[in-house]
């Protein structure tokens, strides 16, 4: 599902390990969605410790990428719902959310559900060559 967002990235590699260490963390998930016994959708949250807030963390989310052939039908916002649901189980001040620039679509699905492009600007530099 991940070559979806990055299509021809030969350091895509998903382990199996990294996936059941995600399930026994407190501040990182994995959420997935399944239709028919097949994988349609995926987002990872983190928890990320903030100093600003007393003791309440802020959201980032990566990875959101939904099965081209199950887009708009529900799995997008269900993903963003549970992963929501777990931010303010946890106190969460704010949810990051990360988009590549050419990904247009995506990004006028998400101003749908309340997420605003034009509050932030978000810098990235690879370290991973």
């Amino acid at each position: 599902m991940y070559e979806l967002l990055v299509p021809h990235n030969p350091r895509i590699r998903v382990l199996l390990e990294r996936l059941e260490r995600l399930r026994g963390a407190a501040d990182d998930f994995c959420f997935v969605d399944e239709r028919d016994g097949q994988v349609v959708g995926t987002v990872l949250l983190h928890l990320c410790p903030d100093v600003m807030f007393e003791d309440r963390p802020y959201a980032l989310l990566e990875n959101l990428v939904v099965d081209p052939g199950a887009r708009g039908r529900g799995s997008g916002r269900a993903l963003l719902g549970q992963a929501e649901r777990v931010c303010r189980e946890h106190g969460c001040t704010k949810v990051v959310l990360l988009s590549g620039v050419h990904r247009t679509a995506a990004h006028t699905f998400f101003e749908r559900l309340g997420y605003s492009g034009s509050v932030s600007r978000a810098f990235k530099k690879y370290l991973l060559r």
